[in-house]
């Protein structure tokens, strides 16, 4: 690692003003890094010396503008020296002090306030909500497992491999987190590091050969005989009749449930075929999602909302809460004896499976009307079902006899 810090300054040429004049930088260099800042003065170009880094005489400021000049310099070398001797030496943070900015080291936590804060200015266009939360909640952990370790905070220079590590551990004991939810935390931290490396402010990230791994996880659906079950089953409580009715249009359509939630009248519309259609942008991804409603889907809207099609603005169907929804599918299962979890991605699921897979769609129609951008995502979704193997090896049966 190299122990030499290189100043310059050079005249910005491309930015001379009215007056003929250019703005003066000032610039950094160090091992391979460049930072610079703006001295604040405006000189001719010809007025500049490039041998001696110095304006000529014949600048009625030469002396003032020399001397500013000399002083930036050694600030520079004695704020450099410093950081070099603590082995935190980041160009950006000596411009930041030469401006006056005083905030020494980039610590952990300053880190991820300063990454969450970033976020929260996207929440609303790029970003949801819902997404910026579970930033939060990770930002929340972190700060319980520093403080766990004795600490106010940490220096970035100061993470070791073993650091993320045992973060995993520490979300594991402290909040009795599954690996698949320590694993979503501990990826966010990637992404925290990962962004101070593209600030200069860490030469490389400790974390690069730590492989986040998931636990993959039986993920329920409905087969066919349990999907029939539900639809026989009726509910004298509305709000249990509700919020089954909805879970059926999920499993006939594939809606998530915020897109359900979601769903203007004006979304139900006249496909290429002729007949209805559910054709809008997917709210977690803006893909494009056209699905052409089956009979039991339409017939579900049509008891809800039989003018859908003149209330165009009108929100579709009546809808509880995510937290409600999930809690009433559990009552459901429970009175249909269906012994799996239901929420409201099951119904998702079971579109993917058994509705569409199970009859013979293509994975790639399938992914069309989830709103996938990829085949790969909608494999995730798309199980395969005993019945279905069992269909297919049925018919080469006699050959292998």
């Amino acid at each position: 690692m190299s122990t030499t810090l290189k100043v310059l300054y050079f005249v910005y040429k491309a930015k001379i003003n009215s007056k003929g004049l250019a703005p003066l930088i000032f610039r950094l260099k160090y091992n391979k890094k460049v930072a610079q800042l703006s001295t604040g003065y405006f000189i001719k170009p010809k007025d500049w010396n490039q041998d001696k880094n110095q304006v000529k005489n014949s600048d009625p400021n030469h002396t003032i503008i020399n001397q500013h000049l000399k002083d930036l310099e050694l600030k520079s070398y004695s704020i450099f020296s410093k950081m070099f001797h603590d082995g935190d030496v980041y160009l950006n943070n000596i411009i930041d002090k030469l401006k006056g900015v005083e905030e020494g080291p980039i610590t952990l936590l300053k880190l991820v306030k300063l990454c969450n804060n970033r976020l929260l200015e996207r929440v609303g266009t790029d970003l949801k909500l819902t997404t910026y939360k579970k930033y939060l909640g990770t930002e929340a952990k972190i700060i319980d497992f520093v403080n766990s370790l004795g600490k106010q905070d940490i220096r970035l220079k100061e993470l070791k491999q073993n650091f993320i590590e045992d973060f995993n551990i520490f979300m594991k004991q402290r909040y009795n987190n599954e690996q698949n939810t320590s694993g979503k935390h501990l990826k966010n931290l990637k992404q925290y590091i990962r962004y101070a490396v593209n600030m200069e402010w860490l030469p490389k990230s400790p974390f690069t050969e730590y492989k986040v791994t998931y636990k993959v996880k039986e993920k329920p659906f409905l087969n066919v005989d349990e999907l029939q079950i539900l639809e026989d089953k009726s509910f004298t409580m509305k709000r249990l009749q509700l919020v089954k009715d909805l879970f059926l249009i999920q499993c006939y359509t594939g809606l998530s449930f915020i897109d359900l939630a979601e769903l203007k009248c004006s979304d139900v519309t006249t496909g290429i075929d002729g007949n209805q259609w559910i054709i809008k942008n997917r709210m977690k991804t803006d893909v494009r999602s056209a699905i052409p409603l089956l009979p039991k889907a339409l017939s579900i809207i049509l008891e809800y909302n039989p003018d859908y099609k003149t209330t165009h603005s009108e929100p579709l169907l009546p809808v509880y809460s995510i937290q409600k929804y999930n809690s009433y599918l559990k009552e459901i299962a429970d009175f249909c004896g269906i012994n799996k979890e239901l929420t409201s991605h099951a119904g998702r699921r079971t579109f993917a499976s058994t509705v569409a897979l199970g009859n013979g769609i293509s994975i790639e129609s399938i992914a069309q009307m989830l709103g996938h951008s990829t085949t790969k995502i909608t494999h995730q979704y798309a199980k395969v079902s005993d019945t279905k193997v069992a269909a297919e090896m049925g018919r080469i049966k006699e050959i292998y006899k």
